[in-house]
């Protein structure tokens, strides 16, 4: 057993789905018909918990959990065609599942991310 373990993050590290996150939450104010936030405002908290960004993108409260659940309803239905593997991520896992044993973090639902990116799960990262 490879005594050492690498952990990759895997939104800005493996892949990039920036577009899917801005078209998400763009729909989702667009739904409840709110004014947009500059996508400079939204790539700022990208990393947070939905309910988070929301909050910091100054949503009233009571709204919220109904606009990420919006948010993830439509994400659900762009993401495989607007999230891009990032350059070199593949090689990345290559050479490091040579010294350690690999795994991925991330705040996404695994159900979302495993099935476009099986090529990750190949090298041992679970």
């Amino acid at each position: 057993m490879k005594p050492l373990i690498i952990l990759f993050d895997l939104d800005g590290t493996l892949i990039d789905s920036t577009e899917a996150i801005l078209e998400g939450f763009h729909h989702s104010f667009d739904v409840y018909k709110l004014p947009h936030p500059k996508d400079d405002e939204i790539k700022a908290l990208i990393g947070h918990p939905l309910d988070h960004m929301y909050s910091s993108l100054h949503v009233k409260e009571d709204l919220v959990w109904d606009m990420v659940k919006t948010y993830k309803t439509y994400y659900q239905s762009i993401y495989k065609e607007k999230t891009v593997l990032l350059d070199c991520a593949i090689e990345a896992i290559n050479e490091a599942s040579k010294i350690a044993r690999l795994g991925i973090v991330t705040t996404k639902n695994r159900k979302l991310f495993k099935r476009p990116y099986d090529a990750l799960w190949s090298y041992g990262c679970v």
